[in-house]
């Protein structure tokens, strides 16, 4: 018994070790749930329904009793989801359904199941496919209205735009899921109809004209939101249709001009004007995009243009064919007074010194400089380390600013220094350090005293310190230039048979690489530019450097004519909700616009293109290219749009995870659990086990006597 024990126990651990050499797979176990309820909460699943529906608070309740039952190493979470989602919270955007949103959030975190309570309207996206590979089944329970007593208004067919004053041929398609006596009014007229379940109905009526107009359906029904609609046929005009953002534009006859103050509506013009106005960062934003997208863009030149209206770093000037500024480098010494008698004004006085070097472009070259009893260079940082003390040596000021100006090389050459004047230095001492400056500017900021043979700016008070010297940087600059001459025209369509005029005055910037410059004044090197074209993106920009005046209106016309373009090279565009579909000629991809922003079409045939429209749009849709135009009216929300259960999807949704649609909690705790995805490795089991036989073994021999 002893021997037939032992070779029992060796052969065991000779099997063990061999099964360890070859790492022979254990099966499969069960392991720990991770089951995550998604609990639809869009607005179509609390629309009333028979009383045998599951309604949210179901849900909850079943939520509530599966965490209570869960076993010991099981993870029970839930979330909400409709528009938005939100985790362990009842509050979402109840406005849309975001299928693919909710399932992609839940996979996040690693479920080994999803219980999915919804009506199934929404679509899911590739979130079904993503679940599939992972192996996380979705079970789903129907939540909301098994049917629903609902009239809705299905279609408005209007067209697009129509002629001032010509009657507007409209009709309306309502369907109803019960037998139904209601009345239909489109604007003024009103039309009783007879709804059978299921049936659709048509009506027709005439609008006096073009413009906005409401359809509504008087019934008494579950949901409301869908008997309404607000529809808009757009007034066709053969002109222009040009936005003026202006003060004060003039009313061109040969145009239909609008002026405004905001850029709202883009997508009803085909040319916007900026005529001296400050635009606020979401405007110049707005128009910079219907730009790229096809618009037509006039720049004109002002007080409130280019850098002298702070275009500086903001859409405008990224989208101009002209620079902000001129291409001049500058070299300029700032210099603030540190005397003792500056102890009070010279801390303000040094923040709005660090704040001017905003106003010059990063190649400039810039340095700052205090002078008291002496005079220093030192970078701008340094400032707030000096102590005003002493008297102040004027001469010593400039002095030191140009020894340091001699060395730097620029176009131009600027000392600037800010200071009560006070001195004890003759006004000949003075007027020979200014004789010495030769071609470097001097320009001083004074409040008591002026410096000989400077150019003196006054200052009342140190409060007036940042509006007077961006006055002088803006000087310094030379951004606006009095009296250019004429301006002299290069062969355009824009600028033929434009007679020879010459400006009050031009904003000075520079061009671009690359744009048409079709006017300037002045001769080389004292050349500017007076306009200039370029495209951007897929639309066209023009910028002048002088306002609108009548004298070139010529000029003005001609330059909207060649800014509206063509009806976007011939591209004809029509909108089927959610499509939007393009014909003609054009690259294989390209955007358009639409009121909640651009949207891409891309190339699906020879001459067909092909879109979707941004999600949660109703009423009337516009789309434009360019001067190509259509319109089509999404009655109501994707949300209202049908109601009740949708079985067939809520089947597909099971079957392409591998979940099921479940009828009651019951069978809830009925399904399978989780196991895990693929055999273990068994060979430290094996080596453990063999291990603990051998010490059986060696008992046995040792203890076991016969």
């Amino acid at each position: 018994m002893r021997r037939a024990t032992i070779v029992t126990v060796r052969t065991m651990i000779v099997l063990l070790l061999a099964a360890a050499a070859v790492d022979v797979n254990l099966p499969g176990r069960s392991r720990d749930r991770v089951r995550i309820h998604l609990i639809d909460r869009s607005a179509s699943t609390a629309v009333p329904g028979p009383a045998e529906s599951l309604q949210p608070r179901d849900a909850d309740d079943i939520v509530a009793r599966d965490v209570a039952t869960r076993s010991g190493g099981d993870s029970i979470a839930w979330a909400s989801f409709g528009r938005t989602t939100a985790f362990e919270s009842r509050t979402v955007d109840g406005s849309g359904t975001d299928f693919a949103g909710a399932l992609a959030a839940a996979l996040g975190r690693n479920p080994t199941e999803i219980v999915l309570y919804t009506d199934g309207r929404g679509d899911p996206g590739s979130a079904l496919f993503l679940c599939r590979d992972r192996g996380v089944p979705v079970h789903l329970f129907p939540l909301g209205p098994t049917s629903v007593q609902d009239a809705r208004i299905v279609r408005v067919e209007a067209p697009p735009d129509a002629l001032p004053n010509t009657p507007v041929p409209v009709a309306v398609v309502v369907e109803s899921t019960v037998d139904l006596k209601t009345r239909l009014r489109v604007g003024n007229e009103a039309r009783d109809l007879e709804l059978a379940a299921n049936v659709p109905a048509r009506a027709t009526f005439t609008l006096p004209g073009p413009g906005p107009f409401r359809v509504d359906l008087d019934a008494k029904d579950a949901c409301d939101e869908n008997n309404h609609a607000l529809v808009e046929v757009f007034r066709r005009s053969d002109r222009i249709k040009v936005l003026a953002l202006s003060a004060s534009f003039p009313s061109l006859p040969e145009f239909d001009v609008t002026v405004a103050t905001t850029a709202s509506r883009l997508l009803d013009f085909d040319v916007a004007i900026v005529d001296n106005v400050a635009l606020s960062p979401a405007d110049q934003q707005a128009l910079a995009s219907w730009v790229k997208s096809g618009g037509g863009l006039l720049l004109l030149g002002g007080p409130n243009s280019y850098a002298l209206g702070g275009w500086k770093g903001t859409p405008l000037a990224e989208v101009s064919p002209l620079k902000v500024s001129p291409d001049l480098r500058i070299a300029a010494v700032l210099g603030l007074d540190a005397s003792g008698s500056m102890s009070e004004e010279f801390e303000a006085a040094t923040q709005v010194l660090l704040d001017s070097r905003g106003a010059f472009d990063s190649d400039d070259d810039l340095a700052a400089m205090t002078f008291g009893d002496d005079a220093r260079i030192l970078e701008f940082d340094q400032l707030r380390k000096v102590r005003p003390t002493g008297g102040t040596s004027i001469v010593k000021g400039i002095e030191a600013a140009r020894l340091h100006l001699e060395t730097r090389t620029a176009g131009r050459k600027v000392i600037v220094l800010m200071t009560d004047g006070e001195t004890k230095e003759t006004p000949e001492e003075i007027k020979a350090a200014v004789d010495r400056l030769k071609d470097i500017g001097l320009v001083v900021i004074t409040t008591k005293k002026e410096v000989p043979g400077a150019k003196n700016v006054p200052l009342r008070n140190w409060d007036e310190l940042r509006r007077v010297l961006r006055s002088v940087t803006n000087g310094i600059q030379d951004l606006f230039r009095e009296s250019p001459g004429a301006i002299e025209f290069r062969v355009h369509p824009v600028t033929e048979g434009v007679g020879a005029v010459a400006p009050a005055g031009i904003n000075r910037t520079t061009a671009k690489p690359g744009v048409q410059v079709v006017a300037t004044a002045g001769r080389p090197p004292a050349q500017d530019p007076v306009a200039a074209f370029a495209p951007a993106g897929q639309g066209r920009v023009g910028a002048f450097t002088i306002p609108y005046t009548p004298a070139l209106a010529r000029l003005f016309r001609q330059a909207i004519d060649h800014l509206a373009g063509e009806a976007a090279g011939g591209l004809r565009l029509s909108v089927d909700p959610p499509f939007v579909r393009a014909r003609g000629s054009g690259p294989p991809r390209f955007p358009v616009d639409t009121p909640s922003g651009q949207i891409f079409l891309d190339q699906v045939g020879q001459d067909a293109w092909e879109g979707r429209l941004p999600e949660g749009l109703s009423g009337t849709v516009l789309v434009r290219k360019g001067r190509a135009r259509a319109a089509a009216t999404i009655p109501c929300p994707t949300e209202f749009e049908k109601l009740g259960v949708d079985r067939a999807a809520l089947d597909r949704i099971a079957r392409e995870t591998g979940g099921r649609v479940l009828k009651s909690p019951a069978e809830l705790s009925a399904l399978p659990r989780p196991e895990l995805p693929a055999p273990r490795s068994g060979r430290t089991l094996f080596l453990v086990a063999a291990l603990a036989l051998v010490f059986i073994e060696m008992a046995v021999s040792t203890f076991w006597k016969v």
